[in-house]
Parts: structure tokens; C-alpha cells; sequence
């Protein structure tokens, strides 16, 4: 993704890891910066509080301020609030901004804009302009931007993945929000799963001694510490079932309803009410009409060593696991770094992880687009809004009572209207008749 500015110069960026991205779609505008005022170049308070007589936003929907002094996401929560449409926070450092994202603090909220990082020597002729010219308003509206959100990778279907711990709360609720969004894409889009492990400090490819929090004699280790769980290797053996789920419902036509199902069940059940063990997930397999004989199966069959040496007690922290080399490497290759990861067509998503969002990068990577993609707000938070049947069929109802009260206010009008013709009528005739009454006499 690249900003090209009016004066001949294309500068690439990096992107907030929050708000809304709009993939697929071009933003232009003319950029603000607080040149008079040195605390409002680091945009860490209200634009309104920085001078008596304010910056104006007006029609400049980019706001520009330099990296420091406090987080990106204040930064950017004051500049939409401030009207801007767009963040630009100048780097630094001189480093390549376009392998580098912005992280949120944990703060982003309700963030709606973008957020994007240029570099130093990119920003410094920005800023030197406007100093320049600072006093100059016509010369200073000659800087124009145009910033372009594309996606790489556009196919006529498209592949997201989600690679993630089992114990990261975020996804399912991700998973039970996105489901009707799934559906409405059909075969236009289809999710994947994948499962994030470590290994363990001390390992050693040449022992066979198991390590905490780990299977695999220390290979693959998830760190505990978040719903309860004090031992890791509890979130690696569920991760290794919930890849097994993942992979049956996939040979099943690809249904992944039972999956989705599951998800929720285990969310539910086991995540929220901080009852993360295996009982607890077995029962939300059982509960969702899944068949757990061959869920114990897939991963009996995914650690590579003979059935003599699987007798061995606690096998599964000794013996090397193939579903979870499979999913190390895949890491490996699309170098996911963090937890949870989103990629699209193997390319990172980089945004805030709301369905809605996610749905538009979605959208923006399929070459053909399906109808829903056009549909803006097509969809509703289950208990707090209307579907669109339901919505049309409110409509619907409005129009009918509408177009009966015209017609009812019509036929009123116009019944008013005839007494008033008969009552003038038979005046005028009992008017005549006296007249022609005296007028014989």
C-alpha cells in the first residue's frame, strides 16, 4: 500500500494493527499539520486544547503528527475525533515502514479510521513544507494526497486463516460474530485454522525428555497463564483436536457448521466460565452431535511413533506430532509473528479484528464479487437489530398502512367534497323556485 501525493512523489507505509482499513478503496484529501504550535505535532491531547485559536480540520480529512510521547492509538482517537478522516504518524526512525505495523495498546476502542506510519525522511518534507509555508494557506493546500488501501493476491475465491492458541478468548468470539458473514459468502471464501506453538528454550532435537507446558519432549509449547490453566501442554493437546474438528467437518462436503458449533459450545462452556480441560471439551464435542471416537482417533494417529511406543505413559509429551510440524512450518513460511493472525490469501490482514471489517478486506481480495459485498450494513448483531428479510418485511408493513391512509384521506376528501355539491345544489334550487314563485305573482 503507498500514499501518492500530487507532487509527483509515491511513499510507502505501514499500517495500524487497529480501526478500520478500507480495503479496496482509495481516500484523497488534503493534509493538516500544527505547524504554529509544537505540542500539537505529536497530537497526544484534543486538537481543541492545543491553542486559542484552534487548527481547523474543515474539508482536510488527513491529520498529520509525529511518533512519541504518547500511544498511537491516543493519537489517532484525538484526530477522529478532531473530523480527521485519516492518521499519518511520521516515524522516528529510519527504518522501512512497509514491514512495520502499528500496535494498540490495548485502548483502540471504538477506533473507525485508519492509521498509518510513514517514515522519517518521507515526513520531514512534509513537515518542512509547511513550515515553509506555514503562513500561506494556498500554498500549503498544493499538498494533496491520495492513499490507495488495495489487497494483494485478488482471486475469484478467496482463502483467510486464522492461526491462533487455543486459549486466545478473541477468536471465538471472532468465530460466532463472522458465521453469518461465512455464510453469506458461500464458496466465494474459505476459512482455515492454524495452531501456534513454540519451542521450548531447552530444547534439544537429540533428547527425549519431556518439558513443562509442552508435548513433543519440548517442541511444541503454548505458555499458560491466561483462564486458569497452569499446565501448556493441556492448550497444545486441544489444539491438536481442534485441528482434527477443523479437518472432519472439512471432509464432510466442507460443512464447517459443526465446527462453528463446536467453537461456540467450547467458548461457552470451557473458556468463559474459565474451565479449560479436557473433560470439558469432550463434552462440547459430545454436545454438538460430533463423533469423539474419531476425534481420538486423529490424534492418536497424529504422533509419529509405533503403537508399542504409544503404551508408553504420557507418550504424548515425548513423541513428535505431525499435524503440529505441519502447522510450525506453515508458520514459519508466512512468518506469523504474533497471536492471534489473520492472512488472506497469505497476506497478513492488518486492521482491527471486527467481522465487519474483516468482511470488506474479504470482499476487496475476490476478483468477482458475490452479492453480499455490495450490501452495506447487511448484517446485524443477533439481539440488536433486524435481518434484511426482516427489515424489507417493516417496510413492507410502513407502505401498506401508508397507501391505505391515502386512499382512506382520499375517499374522505372526496365524500366531503359531493355533500358540499349536493348541499350548494339544493340551495340553488330552492332558490330558484322562490324566485320563480314571486315572479308570478
Amino acid at each position: 500500500m503507498n500514499i501518492i501525493i500530487v507532487i509527483d512523489e509515491t511513499i510507502k507505509i505501514g499500517l495500524g494493527n487497529f480501526g478500520r482499513i478500507p480495503y479496496g478503496h482509495t481516500i484523497e484529501g488534503r493534509i493538516l499539520f500544527d505547524a504554529k504550535n509544537s505540542p500539537g505535532q505529536y497530537g497526544c491531547e484534543p486538537f481543541n486544547h492545543y491553542t486559542e485559536d484552534t487548527p481547523s480540520v474543515g474539508d482536510s480529512p488527513f491529520i498529520l503528527v509525529k511518533k512519541g510521547l504518547c500511544s498511537y492509538t491516543q493519537k489517532v482517537r484525538n484526530i477522529e475525533e478532531a473530523g480527521g478522516h485519516v492518521a499519518i504518524i511520521v516515524n522516528d526512525k529510519d527504518e522501512k515502514v512497509e514491514e512495520m505495523f502499528l500496535a494498540d495498546d490495548g485502548h483502540e476502542g471504538d477506533i473507525s479510521i485508519p492509521a498509518i506510519l510513514i517514515s522519517r525522511s518521507d515526513g520531514e518534507k512534509i513537515i518542512n513544507y509547511y513550515l515553509l509555508h506555514k503562513d500561506n494557506q494556498k500554498e500549503i493546500n498544493k499538498i494533496k494526497l491520495e492513499i490507495k488501501f488495495d489487497i494483494q493476491n485478488k482471486n475469484n475465491t478467496v482463502n483467510y486463516d486464522i492461526w491462533y492458541t487455543p486459549d486466545t478468548e478473541s477468536v471465538y468470539s471472532f468465530l460466532k460474530e463472522f458465521k453469518s458473514y461465512q455464510e453469506s459468502l458461500g464458496n466465494n471464501a474459505k476459512m482455515g485454522i492454524h495452531m501456534v506453538t513454540y519451542p521450548h528454550f531447552a530444547y534439544d532435537p537429540n533428547s527425549n525428555n519431556p518439558k513443562d507446558d509442552c508435548l513433543g519432549s519440548g517442541l511444541y509449547c503454548v505458555r499458560p497463564g491466561k483462564l486458569g490453566i497452569v499446565d501448556g501442554s493441556i492448550i497444545v493437546t486441544e489444539s491438536i483436536k481442534q485441528k482434527c474438528l477443523y479437518d472432519i467437518s472439512n471432509e464432510q462436503n466442507n460443512n464447517f457448521d459443526n465446527f462453528f458449533k463446536f467453537m461456540s459450545k467450547f467458548h461457552e462452556n470451557c473458556v468463559l466460565k474459565e474451565n479449560f480441560n479436557q473433560v470439558c471439551s469432550n463434552d462440547a464435542i459430545y454436545s454438538v452431535g460430533l463423533d469423539m471416537n474419531t476425534v481420538n482417533q486423529c490424534l492418536y494417529n497424529s504422533f509419529i511413533a509405533t503403537s508399542h511406543e504409544k503404551q508408553t505413559p504420557n507418550y504424548q509429551k515425548i513423541f513428535k506430532n505431525k499435524i503440529l510440524d505441519k502447522e510450525y512450518q506453515l508458520r514459519k513460511e508466512y512468518l506469523i509473528s504474533r497471536v492471534p493472525s489473520l492472512t488472506i490469501n497469505g497476506r497478513l490482514y492488518v486492521g482491527a479484528w471486527k467481522p465487519e471489517f474483516v468482511f470488506e478486506a474479504i470482499c476487496a481480495a475476490l476478483t468477482k464479487k458475490p452479492k453480499a459485498c455490495y450490501i452495506e450494513n447487511k448484517f446485524f448483531k443477533e439481539g440488536k437489530g433486524f435481518s434484511l428479510g426482516g427489515s424489507l418485511f417493516i417496510i413492507l408493513i410502513v407502505l401498506l398502512i401508508n397507501i391505505a391512509f391515502f386512499c382512506f384521506c382520499k375517499e374522505f376528501i372526496k365524500r366531503k367534497i359531493n355533500e358540499r355539491i349536493k348541499s350548494t345544489n339544493i340551495e340553488s334550487q330552492i332558490n330558484t323556485a322562490v324566485n320563480s314563485y314571486i315572479a308570478l305573482k
